[in-house]
């Protein structure tokens, strides 16, 4: 049954500080045409809620009206005039005019597109006159749950960004609606924590990702005044244009898991910080790799099962003291973590960190990666993903080793196994379960772009077309000899997330640039 409301806000994000982008491309259709196409994207946790737009458009087709738009991403508030709406049930439609829609996405499908005749910018305080109106049929997941903002007065444009979604009903504000301010995720950091136990609300929009820096061995100088830059001022650089909200890196810190490398490393994350005071201990997130676990003196006798990390936690001396360093705690028995980040851009995620090095590393059992069921049983329910609850949050994994052979060709050797980890279709069952949408490692320093689907039940009957999928990226090298040298920032657009490649040259011969842009797309 359709709710009682006057008009919407329909939600965007722009990509740079200027209206050049989105409402710039529609105004500019409106100049040439009276009037331009809107394309109303949904999240992955939303159905379109057909009876409230087709009553919209009753509305509409008698008399011109108010709708708003808000762009996550600068807080901006615009005002447009809407004079119709074209809509299907559940099916997306291409636009009723492309000629009438800005050309950069003309071509693309949407759920709903409204036609309208005037643009302009208005102050968010214009908001504070509504009401919002609970829609509980806009959302698949039924324990979403907005009804606590029920004839309740708008109170800013953060309030509404916090709530994650694309669109909300209004009405004209009564006096006997409440006027208090909702914030859904308080940020208070009590103590020191493996795992985030609330969303931590960043400034930023997008995460830094590194891996195999391999310190003090990398091809960057740690000090300036080498004549070369160091490598934090190719990042810095780099993202100088970025709001940044995290920092990501999926192990093989060091070459040689001593305490020069992983020093090195600290003055990595400060000189970083200097020139982008955003991060912290609840947006960094680190797993070890290969290189940052000392190896045993004597090889592994034949025949033998090598023991679990936790039972000889000697060999990670030091990536624990790096941890410490960051986290003001000592690592877990798994050494894995979570975090848990509010993007200003209204995007929800939740990364966890895995530790694919669970069992001990011989001169003679060297690179293999294992995770283990205890392990990812932990994990699973430090992040709270063993509860049913609020599920509107991206969810990431990251870890060191492969999921699926990166490399074009490896070396044969008998006495050596690949570099997957052991348990990998366990660990593939274990994301399908939880919904894990991305899963990132490092290692062989190659780029890898993947896509995975597995059934949550395979002993059912199975429709392939119809399998939950994951996208498994490999990143190559930060700092590794004998590679590309490379990082990438991830961001968020609406229902896609964007991670952009740099190469970045040591020796300075070429310009940094984005080399490689991998799109990942959320229904």
């Amino acid at each position: 049954m359709p709710v009682n409301f006057e008009t919407v806000i329909l939600r965007f994000r722009d990509l740079v500080t200027t209206e050049d982008e989105t409402i710039g491309k529609h105004i500019a259709v409106i100049e040439d045409h009276d009037y331009v196409w809107w394309g109303w994207w949904k999240k992955g946790n939303e159905k379109t809620p057909v009876g409230e737009f087709a009553t919209l458009k009753i509305i509409a087709n008698t008399y011109p009206i108010d709708i708003y738009l808000v762009d996550s991403g600068q807080a901006l508030v615009y005002r447009a005039t809407c004079v119709d709406i074209e809509l299907e049930t559940e099916e997306k439609i291409p636009s009723p005019e492309k000629d009438k829609t800005p050309e950069y996405y003309r071509d693309q499908e949407y759920c709903a597109w409204f036609k309208l005749t005037k643009i302009e910018r208005c102050e968010p305080a214009c908001l504070s006159d509504f009401s919002y109106v609970h829609c509980k049929e806009l959302f698949c997941d039924s324990n979403v749950d907005y009804s606590m903002f029920n004839n309740k007065k708008i109170y800013s444009v953060q309030e509404l960004i916090q709530q994650n979604r694309t669109v909300w009903f209004i009405k004209k504000a009564q006096t006997s609606d409440r006027d208090n301010e909702i914030v859904l995720l308080s940020t208070d950091i009590v103590q020191p924590t493996h795992f985030s136990e609330k969303y931590h609300q960043e400034l930023g929009d997008t995460l830094i990702w590194l891996s195999d820096l391999h310190l003090p061995d990398g091809m960057f100088p740690s000090k300036r005044g080498t004549g070369h830059s160091t490598l934090a001022q190719h990042l810095t650089t780099c993202v100088k244009n970025c709001n940044v909200a995290g920092l990501l890196i999926s192990g093989d810190i060091t070459s040689r898991a001593k305490e020069d490398g992983f020093q090195q490393a600290q003055q990595l994350l400060k000189d970083i910080n200097y020139e982008i005071p955003a991060l912290n201990s609840e947006n960094i997130l680190i797993c070890p790799g290969n290189h940052d676990f000392t190896r045993e003196a004597s090889p592994l006798p034949p025949d033998t099962v090598p023991a679990f990390l936790y039972e000889k936690t000697e060999n990670a001396t030091g990536f624990s003291n790096f941890y410490r360093s960051i986290y003001k705690l000592s690592p877990n028995q798994f050494y894995a973590s979570g975090k848990k980040l509010l993007l200003s851009s209204g995007h929800m995620l939740e990364i966890a960190a895995l530790n694919s090095l669970m069992i001990q590393q011989y001169s003679n059992f060297d690179g293999h990666g294992y995770l283990s069921q205890e392990q990812l049983d932990y994990v699973a329910e430090e992040m709270g993903w063993n509860h049913n609850g609020y599920q509107n949050a991206v969810r990431m994994v990251m870890m060191h080793h492969h999921y699926l052979p990166a490399c074009y060709t490896e070396a044969i050797d008998v006495t050596r196994a690949s570099s997957v980890v052991y348990d990998a279709n366990r660990l593939m069952n274990w994301l399908i379960k939880y919904r894990v949408k991305v899963l990132i490692h490092g290692h062989k320093h190659q780029s890898f772009v993947s896509q995975v689907g597995c059934p949550i039940q395979p002993e059912n009957d199975i429709m392939i077309k119809n399998l939950p999928h994951i996208a498994v990226v490999g990143m190559g090298g930060t700092g590794a000899a004998g590679c590309e040298n490379k990082f990438a920032t991830i961001h968020f657009e609406q229902n896609e997330m964007v991670i952009e490649f740099y190469r970045i040259h040591s020796d300075e011969s070429t310009p940094d640039c984005i080399c490689q842009v991998v799109k990942i797309f959320f229904e």
